[in-house]
């Protein structure tokens, strides 16, 4: 599967379908399989992070979770189909197993209450999959090989990891090895929207391909989103004009 290249990124050139049709591949095959689904602003931290960008691009299939990312593609001549958000992907996923009545998901990160919560959900909706486990995110480095053993033991064809990036692509190189998991991937703030302790953008947002801005508004992120994403654009732009 031939991928564009947006920056420091190279980004799979898939639409929402084939992407979900590829990780069920990846179930149905020998593991261990890295998911990653970058937008703008982790595109961005991957050209200060030489290892961050290693890791996005080792990653067995990286989506374009953003318009910011599409958009970029097209400005550099090398386009992506289309936006394939992380969490849509991710629930997609999960819908596309429970129809075909199989699947083991283990959930991992966010706080204690949210992941239980977010479990209970997606068993209640999905009775086609098995929870086979979850955890908070908040545990210490001490605790680690505790998280590893537990994971490894629930035997989940896919691990969902919501520990915000680089730190969740980061943990899931270093340990997917170790996990006996089909797939590892990184899905941000997805558990938390998965038990309601967070919302989505409303539907014409969503269509219109403004969920970052909803994001910024409702969330107050002006300070934080605002110039990595004003940087990106501003790199894409020089990369442009440089030809690339």
């Amino acid at each position: 599967m031939s991928r564009a290249r947006v920056l420091a990124l190279e980004v799979d050139k898939v639409t929402m379908q084939a992407a979900v049709e590829r990780c069920l591949a990846f179930v149905d095959g020998d593991g261990p399989h890295l998911v990653v689904t970058p937008n703008a602003e982790i595109a961005y931290a991957a050209l200060q992070d030489p290892e961050l960008a290693e890791t996005l691009n080792g990653a067995d299939l990286v989506v374009p979770d953003g318009i910011g990312v599409v958009i970029a593609s097209r400005i550099l001549g090398d386009p992506v189909p289309e936006k394939v958000g992380g969490v849509d992907l991710a629930t997609n996923l999960i819908a596309a197993l429970s129809e075909q009545g199989r699947g083991r998901i283990f959930l991992l990160g966010t706080r204690p209450e949210v992941v239980a919560e977010a479990a209970r959900r997606l068993a209640e909706r999905y009775p086609g999959i098995t929870v086979a486990g979850y955890r908070d995110g908040y545990f210490t480095p001490e605790e680690e090989p505790e998280v590893v053993a537990a994971i490894r033991a629930a035997q989940a064809d896919v691990l969902f990891v919501g520990m915000g990036s680089p730190k969740q692509e980061k943990w899931l190189r270093s340990h997917l090895h170790e996990l006996n998991v089909k797939i590892g991937m990184g899905v941000g703030g997805t558990l938390d929207v998965w038990a309601g302790a967070a919302r989505r953008a409303p539907d014409w947002m969503l269509r219109a391909n403004l969920e970052w801005l909803y994001r910024i508004v409702k969330f107050g992120r002006y300070s934080r989103s605002l110039p990595p994403l004003v940087r990106f654009m501003l790199a894409v732009a020089a990369s442009r004009v440089r030809g690339r």
